[in-house]
């Protein structure tokens, strides 16, 4: 795997990442409770909503332009747009805080202004040391950012300040991670022309639904769910939302270190063969995790949940639909990051106008019917159609060449890890520790399984390792 290195930096940096995040949310909700936490959530729901409707898909565009590298000023051009849109959005949140305040259950709407600001300047940064093929940079801000979160709200919810301590705690890791971003991104202070805000406008017009489309599959339902069920339910359904996030995260920077390689290739040749290589490589190693974490999740999820709190098992079998409409996602994810890649955003426009128009129907239709079960099947099923749509759309640019032989042996080495995880559970109980101890266990043999039933991924860590595997395994 050419780009191994890159992939494995970002991926432990986002593991990194999530196991602070873990740490701090079992405070949470230990703490806080599950309504104050759900009420946490919705917070970040609407924040995660307001960036959006303040980016329009320029931080996309700017990654895209900045990646091709023609000599145009779009850090300047994207920093002087971002701005304006912030300052029209926040001025919105500002006149509508009644309301929203309302709906959220607290007074927030200054707390929300303040995130946003940072949010958008964060994922700005991002995205320009991505477009710099910085990606091993950039994946580092992320663990700091919550590394820094997770540390500040830790000691100051333990320290009595409650919900409040838990904002400032994101907004600390936030700026943090923007004062490292800055010192690796170059800037060129000149004043950019009318032809490179053109440039990135013919991007974004397509892009930003794309964000919409993500963030969409992210919190959609946990919005709806706000509407028809209490916080403290929402506090659980995130809780599995969460751990199923966590097992596609390679998958993700699978996808994050290809796009600024697929699309410089794009900018410079008509040949496809090189991108469909790249394709075939993602769709390849983009369920290496997530797709044993999905057995895993049906053997032991219950009793991993228990971390949170007692309460917080009526989430199972929510996990288990939540983990496969992930793992759907992550297969899509790779088709639409090509599409974008070769400079399509057209046709991710319309893959991405068909989920989200059908990710909102379902999930107010299927909410007001089952509650949060509802809302993890609609969720499912929006995946399962996008990546569908991901799948043709790929194949009207390239050639796609699935790798069902790789895929497969990943399948059969999880369900060889489901067997020992399964027989250890029945033998040894399922206490908390157990049942820890039996995930570790899991994950050797899965991957023990899978480097001696895979050449192709026994190939790719040697030439990412200095280990021999070969010779270890078949000596």
């Amino acid at each position: 795997m050419r780009f191994g290195h890159t992939s494995v930096v970002n991926f432990l940096s986002n593991l990194a990442m999530s196991f602070s995040g873990f740490i701090a949310t079992i405070v949470l909700t230990r703490t806080l409770g599950q309504e104050q936490y759900g009420t946490y959530v919705v917070v970040l729901s609407v924040l995660a909503w307001v960036a959006i409707v303040s980016d329009l898909g320029l931080s996309s565009a700017v990654k895209k332009r900045v990646s091709e590298a023609d000599n145009g000023n779009y850090i300047v051009a994207g920093l002087t747009a971002q701005s304006f849109l912030y300052i029209i959005v926040a001025s919105f949140l500002w006149l509508v805080r009644p309301y929203l305040n309302s709906y959220i259950g607290m007074d927030a709407t200054l707390i929300l202004i303040a995130l946003l600001a940072v949010r958008l300047l964060g994922n700005f940064i991002s995205a320009v040391l991505d477009g710099q093929h910085l990606v091993h940079v950039s994946s580092l801000l992320s663990p700091v950012e919550w590394a820094s979160r997770s540390t500040v709200q830790v000691f100051l919810v333990l320290s009595g300040f409650g919900i409040a301590g838990a904002f400032a705690g994101y907004l600390v890791g936030a700026v943090v991670a923007i004062i490292l971003g800055s010192y690796f991104t170059s800037i060129d202070a000149t004043v950019p022309s009318r032809h490179d805000f053109n440039r990135l406008k013919s991007y974004a017009q397509f892009s930003w639904l794309a964000s919409i489309k993500g963030r969409a599959f992210l919190s959609m339902d946990t919005l709806i769910l706000a509407v028809f069920v209490a916080n403290s339910t929402i506090g659980v359904y995130e809780i599995a939302w969460n751990l199923a996030s966590l097992f596609a995260i390679f998958g993700s920077s699978i996808r994050r270190t290809l796009f600024p390689e697929m699309s410089s290739i794009a900018s410079k040749t008509e040949s496809r063969g090189a991108i469909a290589g790249l394709l075939q490589t993602s769709l390849a190693y983009a369920g290496l995790f997530i797709i044993p974490g999905l057995i895993g999740s049906a053997i032991v999820g219950d009793v991993i949940l228990t971390i949170y709190g007692r309460g917080f098992t009526t989430g199972y079998y929510i996990l288990l639909t939540l983990t496969f409409a992930r793992l759907l996602a992550v297969y899509q994810g790779q088709f639409l990051n090509t599409v974008d890649a070769v400079d399509r955003p057209d046709l991710t426009f319309r893959i991405n106008a068909i989920f989200v128009v059908l990710n909102v129907i379902l999930n107010v239709l299927l909410i007001w019917q089952f509650g949060w079960y509802g809302a993890a099947v609609a969720t499912t099923i929006s995946a399962g159609v996008g990546l569908g749509l991901g799948y043709y759309y790929a194949k009207t640019i390239i050639e796609v060449s699935i790798p069902v032989g790789e895929i497969a042996k990943q399948l059969v080495a999880a369900c060889i890890m489901g067997f020992i995880v399964y027989s250890g559970r029945l033998l040894f109980g399922e206490s908390l520790a157990t049942v820890i101890g039996l995930v570790v266990l899991g994950a050797a043999v899965y991957f023990s399984a899978l480097l001696s039933l895979s050449t192709n991924f026994r190939n790719t860590v040697e030439d990412n390792t200095p280990i021999n595997l070969s010779s270890f395994l078949f000596r």
